[in-house]
Formats: structure tokens, sequence, C-alpha cells
């Protein structure tokens, strides 16, 4: 009896064990500007016909400056290593600070000010973000500002395609828009299954990675297109152009409007001549 109690609590052990263990990423390899190798642990084979997945990849924007605005103390002002790009979506990440997030969206031209829809009347966060320029950002906060110390992250996901492997411990995500030359990306795991359609569980989410200046280029690099504001000019002469193309027909009274007004300017003509022969 004593010999089967000691068996039962063995295979208890392992049992608890073996569901408690997790799984690790081992690897991250940038095999070209649309592909990324991820090796896992061991334990681990993943099927070479489906693969339930949920992974993310996110452009890491950093952050070069944050300041509280000497004169208002709701307002941060953030400046960006690199620049904001058109028709994308981003998350600005307090890390240091309280949990005072906000998702923006930027289209064909920059928005100057983006209010925060979510916010409820008695939340503290952040009631709007005002966009300088691609590079610089002012927060605007529902309360001061107290702590002089916080940092930021600003994130842009990067869309994926399909996951694939062959019927081992490493998988290949295909990209959709081309990865960028020496830029810092964070991949999430949300989901993954193995080949038994096991929820894997890894001891991190969360990985960093990195491009190189010599990015293999297996696709053709997509047009990377800057964030900039609209061009007022431009948009007025298209207002002018629209107000002109709306008028059908001209008003009969134009034309007599038109010959008085030609009949003056030629009568100034003719007595500024005659006067000047005079003299």
């Amino acid at each position: 009896m004593k010999k089967i109690k000691i068996l039962l609590l063995l295979w208890l052990s392992f049992v608890l064990t073996d569901n408690t263990f997790a799984s690790t990423i081992d690897n991250i390899k940038v095999i070209d500007n649309n592909t990324i190798e991820m090796t896992a642990s061991n334990d681990v084979n993943f099927s070479d016909t489906y693969i339930e997945w949920d992974i993310k990849v996110l452009k890491d924007i950093p952050v070069s400056y944050s300041s509280k605005d000497v004169n208002n103390a709701k307002k941060i002002l953030l400046n960006l290593w690199d620049d904001l790009i058109a028709n994308n979506s981003y998350s600005l990440i307090s890390i240091l600070w309280v949990d005072w997030n906000i998702d923006f969206t930027i289209w064909d031209y920059l928005k100057g000010e983006i209010i925060n829809e979510w916010l409820e009347e008695w939340d503290e966060w952040i009631e709007k973000i005002n966009i300088i320029d691609s590079r610089t950002i002012e927060l605007y906060f529902t309360s001061d500002v107290e702590n002089d110390t916080f940092e930021f992250k600003i994130l842009s996901e990067v869309p994926t395609v399909k996951l694939i492997s062959n019927w081992n411990n490493i998988i290949d995500l295909e990209i959709k828009e081309n990865l960028e030359k020496n830029m810092d990306y964070i991949l999430m795991i949300l989901a993954l299954e193995d080949k038994d359609w096991n929820k894997l569980v890894f001891d991190e989410d969360l990985y960093d990675f990195s491009t190189s200046n010599d990015l293999v280029i297996d696709n053709e690099e997509k047009e990377v297109v800057l964030a900039s504001a609209k061009d007022e000019k431009i948009e007025d002469e298209w207002n002018i152009n629209v107000v002109a193309s709306s008028i059908k027909e001209i008003p009969e009274t134009w034309a007599t409007t038109w010959f008085l007004v030609l009949l003056t300017i030629i009568l100034n003509v003719f007595f500024f001549l005659r006067k000047k022969i005079l003299i």
C-alpha cells in the first residue's frame, strides 16, 4: 500500500510539473524583410499543415525626449527618434508612470488635435494629444502631472500574413508590409498551439528584436510615406475648383456687368491718353 501511495505521489508530481512547464522562444532571426524565423524550445513540435496562432509584430518608435511643460502642469511634450507614417495606427503607452495610454491613427495627413474618445467625465487619463509634426507630440492630461520622471513607448502594428513550419520546433512568420532596416520591433505572442492542438504557455509573451542595415530584401521594399501637414494652398485651389465646377450656367446679368466694366476701362484709357496729348 505504501508503494502505491509513493507511485501516486510521483505521478501527481509529474502531471503538475508537466502542466505548469513553460516553453520558451530560444531564438528570433530576421531572414529577410518579409520573414521572421522563431525557434521554440525542444519540447515543442509544430504542425506542417495548420497552426492556430495569434502573433503580433509591433514597430517600436523610441521617444528621444520627454518633458513636462513649465507653464501647463497637465501637458507633456514628446519628441520621437523616428517619423510617424501615413495611414498607420499607433499605441502610446506609459511605462514608468500610471497606466495612461491612448490609441490614435494617422491617415493621409497629420491631424493636429486628437481627442480621447474613450475618456469618461470622471476619468483621470489622457484628455487629448496634439501632433505638431511627424516627430513631435503634445500630451494633455485631465489632471496635473505630479511626477518628474516618466517614460513612454509608441508602438505601431505591422500586419502579418501566415505562419508555417516543417513539423519541428521552428516557425516562419510572413510579414505583409515589409520590415524596415535598422529598426526595433517587438514580437507579441497572444496564442500559439503545437501539432496536437495544445495551447502553448511561454515564460515570456514579449520578445524584442531588431533589423540590421544589411537586411536581405526578399520582396520589393514598400515606400515609406511620412505623415505631413496638409498643403493649405492645394486645399484652397481644390475648393475653388469645386465652386467653379458647381456653377453650370453664367447668369445673363453677368454679361451686362462685364460689358459695363469693359466700357469703363476703355473710357478711362481714352481720357488718360487725351490728357497726355494735350499736355
